[in-house]
């Protein structure tokens, strides 16, 4: 029966410690990222109807929603309306507004200021995360036609080339179409993969996968990762459109994106639809500042003398132009503009919401420019570029007004608390304690950003694991009693109070720990 009964208080401990693990890794941003995705037997994935998702990260946070037809969208009519010339944008999470808010993003952008200008023109976002460029125009093949488009642009990004050349993806190994050289799809029917394993959906499973990887995940990017001289680990196939000694597996990319342009040239062709082919260009072809950056953390460090920023882009441009393709060069535009405002995220490599009003802007005057739309949709009233996005950053009304209210409430309970006190020093000795837990959440926070992306969460969690240690330390022997403690509720058959003693004990350590030592007060009333 004491054998139990530690097995039963020691499994309720372990359970409650992971519970608690679970739901602060979910509160700092680290839980089981929310999707949009579902099978397509077509397409491989594609975006759930009438669906939400919120993602926030270091740089962005929205709230992405679709439409019936799945187009983070507004409703799209199944008919044309009369006089009215659309625009279907096909593409990835560049496209969707991955990390970008719709009022932010490239594709609503061009379409408010067309409708600003008097053009009866509209532009609806078919963009799909994770999508390569064979996905998108299986998609328009089966679904887009439908919308019956006057204009397709197919905006390209230099990932997609390596990924037209597979059949699976890397994640799970997701099946995907691919077409031939000659346009034709290799397969019509993908098979379902079936639903994610479990341990996807708990944040802690996710971390300890993230240091002991699955079989299964080690074999999939074992599979679409090479060791390329002078690169000090493995890197992802996909970027090795980039080297400028290009491997020869990337043959079959070549083939499946010469084909799936060929394709798309025939559907426009059918529909009696311009097709223009954006190619969109990465962070490191835009700003060379950044380029050190992703050597270091995409190529593992390759030689800038190995890989060209600009490869990807120029691949694209050339296969366009073999299929009869015309195409859209944004590289000159956003150039322009890094020069006074950053046009991508700096963590993720996403354009930011800047980078997407140049985006729109570009497309805007080359299109007429080029003129692709026709003389009758000539802009009946000036309308002006959108103007630069408001920086994010941190609500200072909201912090000075919640550190003002905590200021009041907690001087009130101090005098309640300490009469004995002089009722002159309750806010200084309060505003300080504050201001010392404000400025390390704030200064800590902000210090951390400015460290490399791959340092910040190891900082983080030595700085939590310090603080923790100097509690152990400070309590001493105390230990041995908290110990003792919770052995006896173990041996006498207590262990469905271990919950509740545990906390009681965390807290009352914390608290003791706190007032012996002012120095680390502050840290510790940050925790809580």
């Amino acid at each position: 029966m004491r054998a139990l009964n530690v097995f039963l208080s020691v499994l309720v401990s372990v359970v409650m410690a992971l519970v608690v693990l679970e739901l602060g890794l979910r509160v700092i941003g680290k839980g089981p990222p929310a999707s949009l995705l579902e099978f397509d037997a077509h397409t491989g994935w594609r975006k759930r109807a009438s669906a939400e998702v919120h993602r926030k990260g270091p740089e962005f946070d929205l709230t992405i929603r679709t439409n019936s037809l799945g187009l983070v969208d507004d409703e799209v009519a199944a008919t044309k309306p009369a006089g009215t010339f659309r625009v279907l944008v096909l593409g990835d999470s560049f496209t969707q507004g991955f990390t970008v808010a719709r009022e932010d993003l490239f594709v609503d952008l061009l379409e408010r200021r067309w409708k600003a200008e008097g053009r009866a023109i509209e532009v609806i976002n078919a963009g799909t995360e994770g999508w390569s460029t064979d996905q998108e125009i299986v998609w328009l093949q089966r679904e887009g036609a439908q919308l019956a488009p006057d204009l397709v642009i197919l905006a390209a990004y230099e990932n997609d080339l390596y990924w037209n050349g597979q059949s699976r993806y890397i994640d799970r190994g997701s099946p995907k179409p691919r077409f031939r050289a000659d346009g034709t799809l290799e397969s019509d029917t993908l098979v379902d993969p079936g639903p994610r394993s479990w341990t996807e959906r708990f944040a802690v499973t996710r971390l300890v996968g993230g240091f002991f990887p699955s079989a299964e995940a080690r074999r999939h990017f074992a599979e679409h990762s090479l060791q390329p001289t002078g690169a000090r680990g493995r890197v992802l196939k996909e970027f090795a459109v980039l080297f400028r000694e290009q491997p020869d597996f990337l043959q079959a990319s070549l083939e499946g994106t010469t084909g799936a342009l060929f394709a798309f040239r025939r559907e426009c062709e059918r529909l009696g639809a311009k097709p223009v082919v954006l190619a969109l260009p990465s962070h490191s072809s835009v700003d060379p500042a950044y380029a050190p950056k992703f050597a270091d953390l995409a190529l593992g460090g390759l030689p800038q003398a190995q890989w060209s920023a600009d490869a990807g882009v120029e691949l694209f441009l050339r296969l366009a132009g073999v299929t009869g393709l015309p195409t859209l060069d944004p590289r000159a535009a956003l150039r322009a503009a890094q020069a006074s405002r950053p046009q991508y995220f700096d963590v993720d490599w996403h354009l930011n919401p800047d980078g997407n009003r140049t985006l729109a802007s570009f497309l805007h005057d080359e299109l007429d420019a080029r003129a692709i739309l026709s003389p009758e949709l000539a802009a009946r009233t000036q309308a002006p570029p959108p103007p630069p996005a408001e920086p994010r950053g941190r609500d200072w009304t909201f912090i000075a007004s919640l550190f003002g209210a905590l200021w009041v409430v907690l001087s009130l309970i101090f005098v309640g608390t300490y009469p004995d006190e002089p009722k002159a020093l309750a806010p200084l000795k309060v505003g300080a304690m504050l201001a010392a837990v404000f400025t390390i959440v704030l200064g800590g926070g902000a210090l951390v950003a400015l460290l490399p992306h791959a340092w910040s969460g190891w900082v983080a969690a030595a700085f939590v694991l310090f603080v923790l240690g100097f509690v152990a330390w400070k309590l001493g022997r105390r230990l041995a009693t908290i110990v003792e403690l919770l052995r006896c509720f173990a041996l006498r058959g207590h262990w469905y109070l271990m919950p509740l003693l545990v906390v009681l004990l965390t807290i009352g350590s914390l608290l003791v720990v706190a007032a012996s030592s002012p120095l680390i007060a502050p840290f510790i009333y940050t925790l809580f």
